[in-house]
């Protein structure tokens, strides 16, 4: 190899060129010296290629055409490009097949072969010993707030709240509790007179209010049920209305509006009722309770139902037998506790299940409750079921509409106890 390059321009020997640097005074006595890359012929002022780039392509082109005998064509004519190409079969041949194709085209190991026996790590499929929950994750990762007391002088201060007001926030918690499936709750006892009725629309309004609605009070007595008279009728249609309707008002078509027409809303609790029969004629049967109960459930999460006296009825009967939840009212005295308890002891053929989700609702007026009696009483019913007191409330004495709104503090208070006890007890099931 020479140790001199050619020009830019005429193709003398340069020692000094600006464009390849200073030329080295001679080959090193170890290694011979690489020359470095050429310019581009489109960077040279004039256009034209080196004569040592002429001669490569001079070269290249004898080589190409040398078997058919033509004519190279002169260096002055030939394109930048150099030669032409190759034919098909020698650009085959030269280019190398790609690395997909080599990948593809390896030796198939032979079966029982070492490369053929993969080796598995082995691993312990066994569950782990806790049970992953996200949502206590979640729990862990949200900010606690201080809780503060909501009510008097408590709240002024910010202090936190008193046990009393805890213990009202755990039953109000209770009694939003979701349901999976409606729930219907009796309220019954065959003694006349115990406060079946304020007991249901205590019950049905404490619930109302707790949960924004979704409740409906049914007056399931056979006849002259005093629900009418005890909560805001704007009409007097009854069960035997919404029966002669029952064929269009269980269509898929219908809507909630259709059923309205026959229930009234009662704004003080957040809920609906249904008055019973105030004339005589048919009696409601077993499938006009089932054809009334199925479609209420369609609509409200929460269903009270208010019984009458007589428990061989059949619509006392059915409502026995889907009941979820069975609140007693009673007052203290022998006349009152004899019969609930009676209807206990028949219950337990009918729904024994029912007996381990039943609440007792103490319903006293000023002179009702006989000491002796209370004792013995609370005692043998409290071994098995829990006591609600209800107090005395001026309101619900006058006999007349009752406004929740209108009731003492004590009374709400207690109604919510009752309607908390009774969603736990539905909950432990």
């Amino acid at each position: 190899m020479s140790d001199t390059w050619p020009g830019p321009h005429d193709g003398t020997e340069s020692t000094d060129s600006p464009a390849l640097g200073r030329r080295a005074a001679g080959p090193s006595p170890d290694r011979e010296e690489t020359p470095p890359p050429l310019r581009n012929a489109a960077a040279n002022s004039s256009g034209s290629a080196s004569s040592a780039d002429a001669q490569e392509a001079e070269s290249s082109a004898r080589t190409s055409h040398g078997s058919s005998g033509e004519a190279s064509p002169s260096s002055t004519d030939a394109e930048p490009t150099g030669a032409e190409p190759a034919n098909d079969s020698t650009q085959q041949a030269s280019t190398p097949p790609p690395a997909h194709a080599l990948h593809n085209s390896e030796p198939t190991p032979a079966p029982g072969s070492p490369l053929t026996q993969r080796k598995e790590r082995p691993r312990n499929d066994q569950p782990v010993d806790r049970r992953y929950e996200a949502n206590e994750l979640i729990d862990q990762l949200t900010p606690s707030k201080k809780r503060k007391s909501r009510r008097g002088w408590r709240a002024r201060l910010g202090l936190k709240p008193s046990q009393k007001e805890l213990d009202e926030l755990r039953d109000l918690r209770l009694a939003q509790t979701p349901f999976d499936l409606p729930v219907t709750i009796m309220v019954a006892n065959p003694k006349g007179g115990v406060g079946k009725t304020p007991t249901s629309l205590l019950l049905a309004a404490a619930f109302g209010v707790a949960r924004g609605g979704g409740v409906m009070a049914w007056d399931n007595n056979e006849l002259r049920g005093t629900m009418p008279d005890r909560s805001e009728s704007p009409h007097r249609r009854n069960v035997r209305d919404l029966l002669a309707d029952i064929h269009i008002l269980r269509q898929p078509s219908s809507q909630f509006t259709d059923l309205a027409h026959f229930i009234n809303h009662q704004a003080a609790g957040t809920f609906y009722t249904l008055g019973s029969a105030q004339s005589t004629g048919r009696m409601v049967s077993k499938l006009d309770f089932e054809l009334v109960h199925e479609l209420f459930r369609r609509y409200f999460q929460v269903i009270v139902v208010d019984t009458g006296n007589n428990e061989a009825a059949p619509n006392w009967m059915a409502a026995a037998q889907v009941a979820d939840c069975l609140v007693v009212p009673t007052k203290w005295r022998k006349d009152s506790l004899i019969p609930a308890a009676r209807m206990l002891e028949g219950l337990q053929d009918v729904n024994p299940g029912l007996l381990r989700r039943t609440v007792i609702a103490a319903t006293n007026g000023p002179s009702d409750s006989q000491a002796e009696v209370k004792s013995n009483g609370a005692s043998w019913f409290g071994s098995s079921h829990p006591i609600v007191e209800l107090p005395t409330d001026p309101h619900i004495a006058e006999g007349g509409v009752i406004d929740y709104t209108k009731l003492l503090p004590a009374t709400q208070r207690a109604a919510l106890r009752l309607a908390a006890e009774v969603a736990r007890r539905i909950n432990e099931e």
